[in-house]
């Protein structure tokens, strides 16, 4: 009779933080959607397509919406091979989004379980993760909240590896190898490498230990054992791994970004740590008014990777004083050095690293180390002072905690003094530090930061006079708990407020006249956005639409649009293609730029108001500061040229004629033996069958051979047959595929077939093999 309530006081903390999660994420629950940022113009028209793949039963392999068509399994950021991507086909993208997030909340109270926290702590350490900064922005970073999920796991597991104990030394590598190789198939493998080099660094803490204490084969088989679980986290993720490599072989990234818009951009400056105390120190990032986010000018790009790194300052203050538990000290070791990797170009020894890693991007990533460490320490440090133990051993965690709330009430008073008496010396002050910046009055900067220091310090007081009376014996421990519990969620409440904003669903869903002027040319070909990536067009643009505009590259997937010429923001487009875009979007509105849209067989352009009126378009309407072109006459899909310019191998493809008229009738390509002009054959191509990783034409050729050219980008893994017989493809226009026919009539397919995919696929059957055999013969006695 009592194993219920007793059930129920177990599972009450978990109870407690789904409620908590029901409230934080209220709108979207209600059925609001994610749209916010790099939700809205990236991963959710990317899990739209992976959607309508998965419930028309074809395998996501290729996405023939953006940049002329690019590899979408192959492509990490498409998260085809994560476990739950196949839920798409059921939920929508911000539902799934909000699965991730759950389940990265659970899998960080799981951790701390097993680190062997009670029910209630573990539960706080999820409760602070949920209402900590950098969680704010993870649910609209589809693939980095998926693949944080599970570093957790892997963190502990290989914390506590103790190479003595045979078997648990087996199921700890196992879980870590899983949990790492599940996190790359998250689909953002630099997270998984983030979270891989924190556990790494657990265990090798715990190595120099065992090498301290004269335990050399100890600490030989600890390191072991870590490499184990290395290597199979990276058969485990094999099957995203292999072709991911294949495809940053040859993409921009991989050819090396530089090291200012890759490895050293969005570098947390060391002065914004001081955030730790108010985040609210650089401005407001979501206030109406551009006066209230005075820090803007300070970050790269007008706005940090993550809006506020803060966790609140109680779970601060608990995290600072658990450095007398082991588990405390290895969560401030995490913390530690992910908000110092976090610095990156602010380091001596980052740019070297930087300019070796160029395709790994943002180094303020590294701060999601910091907020899990942080986490964790203040659900060590909520457990020392408050759960049971040694009396003595209570006592001095309470004394801890209190000194460190006094030490932190500190400067936060201080802050909180000059913004009342002295806004003029407080703005001086924030400007020195380099957490402002242009012409934001004083009043302005005082008035939004008095009140939210005054009552931070008062409350970090109060958590001292509490530990302290709590210490004395002269209060118990549950109503300090409750007191301690509504101050952090007042503040959590006031942080979090307005972040990750939902979209209502009916601005997403909404069809614009432009938008279904777009819809009406996409049989004829693709769509073009002309000036989006210059700032001030897209702000305007973002404005006439009210919010959301649905033109926006790719934005207009969702309800679709198929592009053309558009930036690949992640840049893993071949560099070809990369190329060829950056050398359109450098041209104006004119000739030469309309010739290389019509390569790609681009049927309508939004562009600015007042450009040229060319041959060959014809405006079809007006759209605020902009006006929707049609061009007469584009390439097909694909399309048989009379003559083509042969380049050799290494010369420019990028010899595309400046006569848009032209373009239907010529094409630069890369063909064996001498360069310069060949003429091919005519006649008449018909589409026969078409999904997006497969194109079935039947081509009759009248003449010696023909040139068949595509307006589709170019990938070594789609395979063309003439007749069954395969065929080679080759590089056109730049970044486009073209392929030789023979005269008469022939069927021709081509189709996607990525050998890595397989390969891949063998190599985490095996994996998984293995790690099943590890967790096995771990639970035999």
């Amino acid at each position: 009779m009592s194993a219920g309530p007793g059930r129920l006081r177990a599972s009450a903390p978990l109870l407690a933080l789904a409620l908590l999660f029901a409230a934080r994420f209220a709108d979207a629950l209600g059925g609001a959607v994610l749209a916010f940022r790099d939700a809205g113009y990236f991963f959710l028209p990317l899990r739209h397509v992976v959607a309508e793949a998965l419930r028309s039963g074809e395998l996501p392999l290729w996405n023939d919406f953006a940049s002329a068509g690019r590899a979408l399994a192959a492509n990490p950021n498409g998260a085809v091979f994560w476990p739950l991507t196949p839920l798409l086909a059921l939920l929508s993208p911000t539902a799934l989004a909000l699965v991730h997030a759950a389940l990265a909340v659970l899998l960080l109270v799981l951790a701390l379980r097993w680190a062997g926290l009670s029910p209630w702590a573990a539960s706080a350490g999820g409760a602070v993760l949920l209402l900590s900064g950098a969680f704010q922005t993870l649910p609209i970073l589809a693939t980095t909240i998926a693949s944080a999920a599970p570093l957790p796991l892997a963190a502990v597991a290989l914390a506590g590896l103790d190479p003595s104990d045979a078997r648990g030394a087996r199921r700890r590598a196992a879980v870590a190898g899983l949990s790492l190789g599940v996190s790359l198939l998250g689909g953002e493998p630099v997270i998984t490498a983030i979270g891989g080099a924190g556990a790494l660094l657990l265990a090798a803490a715990r190595g120099v230990l065992l090498l301290r204490s004269g335990e050399r084969r100890g600490a030989r088989g600890l390191a072991a054992w870590a490499l184990a679980a290395v290597l199979l986290s990276v058969l485990v993720s094999s099957v995203q791994l292999l072709p991911a490599l294949g495809e940053l072989s040859r993409s921009a990234r991989g050819e090396g970004l530089r090291p200012e818009e890759g490895a050293l951009f969005w570098s947390v400056a060391p002065s914004r740590l001081l955030t730790l105390l108010e985040p609210r120190l650089t401005g407001d990032p979501f206030a109406e008014r551009d006066e209230e986010y005075w820090g803007a000018g300070t970050f790269d790009a007008g706005n940090p990777y993550f809006y506020d790194l803060a966790v609140g300052l109680l779970p601060l203050a608990l995290a600072l004083s658990a450095g007398r538990d082991r588990r405390g000290r290895a969560a401030l070791l995490l913390a530690g050095a992910g908000a110092l990797l976090s610095l990156g170009r602010n380091l001596p020894f980052y740019e070297a690293l930087g300019s070796v890693t160029s395709f790994a991007r943002y180094p303020e990533k590294w701060w999601l180390l910091a907020t899990y460490g942080l986490a964790a320490g203040a659900a060590v440090g909520a457990e020392a002072v408050l759960g049971g133990g040694d009396p003595e051993a209570r006592r001095a965690a309470r004394r801890r905690f209190g000194a460190t709330c006094l030490v932190l009430a500190a400067p936060v008073l201080l802050l909180g003094l000059l913004a009342f008496l002295s806004p003029a010396v407080l703005r001086s002050v924030l400007w020195g530090l380099g957490l402002g910046t242009g012409p934001t009055p004083a009043p302005v900067v005082a008035g939004a930061l008095v009140q939210p220091l005054v009552a931070a310090s008062l409350s970090l007081v109060l958590c001292a006079a509490l530990a302290r009376r709590l210490s004395e014996g002269r209060l118990g421990e549950r109503p300090v708990a409750v007191a301690l519990a509504a101050l952090f969620l007042l503040d959590g409440a006031r942080r979090v407020a307005g972040s990750c904003p939902a979209t209502p669903r009916e601005a997403l869903e909404r069809r614009t006249p432009a938008l279904e002027a777009v819809l009406a040319e996409m049989p004829r070909g693709r769509f073009h956005d002309d000036a989006a990536d210059l700032a001030g067009v897209a702000v305007r643009r973002a404005r006439e639409a009210g919010g959301l505009d649905p033109l926006r590259p790719v934005t207009g997937i969702l309800f679709g649009v198929r592009y053309a010429g558009e930036n690949d923001v992640d840049r893993m487009t071949s560099a070809g293609s990369f190329g060829s875009v950056k050398r359109l979007s450098a041209l104006p509105w004119g000739e030469e730029k309309l010739a290389r849209l019509v390569t790609q067989g681009v049927a309508v352009v939004r562009t600015p108001a007042g450009g040229a009126e060319l041959p060959g378009t014809e405006e079809i309407r007006r759209d605020g500061g902009d006006r929707l072109v049609r061009v007469l006459a584009t390439r097909p899909q694909a399309l048989l040229v009379p003559s083509a310019l042969a380049v050799g191998e290494g010369g420019s493809l990028d010899a595309v004629v400046r006569d848009p008229a032209l373009a239907l009738f010529t094409a630069a390509v890369e063909l064996p033996g001498p360069g310069g002009e060949r003429s091919y054959g005519t006649g008449r191509v018909e589409t026969t069958g078409r999904t997006a990783s497969r194109l079935s034409l039947r081509v009759t050729c009248e003449g010696a051979s023909c040139l068949l050219v595509l307006a589709r980008s170019f990938d070594p893994s789609f395979r063309a047959e003439v007749d069954g017989r395969a065929v080679p493809t080759v590089v056109a226009d730049g970044f486009l595929t073209a392929l030789e026919v023979p005269a008469g009539a022939h069927g021709v397919v081509l189709s996607y077939r990525n050998p890595l995919l397989l390969a891949g696929a063998l190599a985490t059957g095996a994996g998984l093999l293995v790690a099943s055999a590890l967790l096995l013969t771990a639970r035999r006695r």
